[in-house]
């Protein structure tokens, strides 16, 4: 099959259209979608279709109307990934630069195989070879990347995307394009290729280079992340700890005190006739007595943690109500269960807190259910939270450095084989959990 060499350097617009569908795909597949999807299969097609038209109308473009058509295409793809993943804007704007350099590789290499077999082999159909050539290498190119995105998300839920990383992945995937492309723009530009061969060569593997410096990037954050929040996590466990052992410390000074006070109006009464100070002795005993039955559940570790968060919330005027059955937490380690329960009232609190007063109302229930221990936390909340796979997405505005008391929580409870599920109802939020019980036989 014979080729004119000045036809077959201007690759058909519609191979790249393809190709940024594909790999804007292969995004759309290991990412969480915005929409249902039916929804995101109607959005996709009809970016395909205008994509696909606008390339083909615009194929050979060599003059100022270049770097315009570019910016749409871009555009498209950035549109595609924005409305079909639920992306914040700036994950959208990586991924999208992600998979316009995706696009531009696997456009190259399939174009380059063409052209290197199209001037050897003659084939009765060529069209018919073209598109099995064009399914066969895309189906290849974009398995592996398939493979390599699920990989990326194997340990990490979402990469948390700044403005200094979207700009380092901004300014290598610009110099990609532009060196890549450099010698299709200017032949005899100092740094072009001259021959057609070497023009492709110089494409696919500059696209080739630039794809390795992205995804070496990506696991290099993936990495930092990821240390990141195995650091945080420790440290939340850490410091729920150490309050912990700071309220056991002025629990067993109240308690102290308390023992001397019931003694010292021991004395006092039996010194006194006056009906009055009777009368005001026996009051006051009465109210230390309601300390010393308070937060009694059987685990000591856990009444520490609720004596400190019963008087925040008396402070606060937030109605804690327990029902704790301690003793059924033997099995937990002290750190687990102080960053555990001291997690799940730190959350409830803070959202209780943000209620009207007369609303704000927080409930903890731990009980044994057949072989499982069971336990359930709610509170009053008007704020519509959302959910994703069965766990409340933080509201805070830098997500980057907030919901971790929640994956602490997670790290805990799997810990011990457990699972925990989240939900909203009637405006009041509810976690519960479920972790088995090692029965002794």
């Amino acid at each position: 099959m014979s080729t004119n060499s000045a036809d077959i350097l201007n690759t058909p617009g519609y191979f790249y259209a393809i190709s940024y569908i594909f790999s804007c795909l292969v995004i759309l597949m290991t990412n969480r979608r915005r929409f249902r999807i039916w929804k995101a299969n109607i959005l996709h097609g009809g970016i395909f279709a205008f994509l696909l038209g606008f390339m083909i109308l615009t194929d050979g473009v060599r003059t100022w109307l270049f770097v315009p058509s570019m910016c749409m295409i871009i555009g498209l793809i950035l549109a595609d990934l924005y409305f079909g993943c639920d992306f914040t804007f700036l994950q959208a704007c990586y991924y999208c630069l992600k998979a316009f350099i995706n696009g531009e590789f696997a456009a190259s290499l399939c174009w380059q195989i063409y052209y290197h077999f199209s001037r050897r082999i003659a084939v009765d159909n060529p069209q018919l070879w073209k598109w099995m050539e064009i399914l066969g290498v895309y189906i290849v190119v974009y398995g592996f990347f398939y493979l390599l995105e699920k990989k990326l998300h194997a340990d990490t839920e979402e990469l948390h995307i700044t403005g200094r990383e979207l700009l380092v992945v901004a300014v290598i995937s610009v110099s990609v394009f532009c060196v890549s492309n450099l010698s299709f723009l200017d032949r005899n530009g100092l740094f072009s290729g001259r021959m057609a061969a070497d023009i492709f060569i110089i494409r696919t593997l500059v696209d080739l280079s630039g794809l390795a410096v992205l995804y070496a990037y990506h696991f290099q954050m993936k990495e930092m992340q990821m240390r990141f929040e195995k650091d945080t996590l420790h440290n939340i466990m850490d410091m729920q700890y150490r309050n912990y052992q700071l309220s056991q410390e002025s629990i067993d000074l109240v308690n102290q005190k308390y023992h001397d006070l019931k003694h010292q109006i021991a004395i006092l009464r039996a010194e006194t006739d006056a009906e009055k100070n009777l009368g005001y002795l026996e009051r006051m005993e009465r109210e230390i007595k309601i300390y010393e039955t308070q937060n009694k559940t059987g685990n000591k570790v856990l009444d520490a943690v609720l004596m400190t968060k019963s008087v925040y919330c008396q402070k606060k005027n937030i109605e804690l109500k327990i029902m704790v059955d301690g003793a059924l937490l033997d099995f937990m380690e002290d750190m687990d269960v102080s960053a555990l329960f001291g997690n799940m009232l730190d959350n409830a609190i803070e959202s209780a807190e943000k209620q009207k007063e007369g609303k704000r109302m927080v409930g903890l229930y731990v009980s044994g259910e057949k072989q499982f221990l069971r336990i359930r936390i709610q509170n009053y909340c008007e704020e519509k939270i959302r959910f994703k796979n069965g766990m409340p997405l933080t509201t805070k505005k830098d997500k980057r450095y907030h919901g971790y008391g929640m994956k602490s929580m997670l790290k805990t409870v799997e810990k011990y084989g457990g699972s925990a599920m989240a939900s909203q109802t009637d405006n009041w939020f509810e976690l519960k959990i479920l972790i088995p019980l090692k029965i002794e036989r």
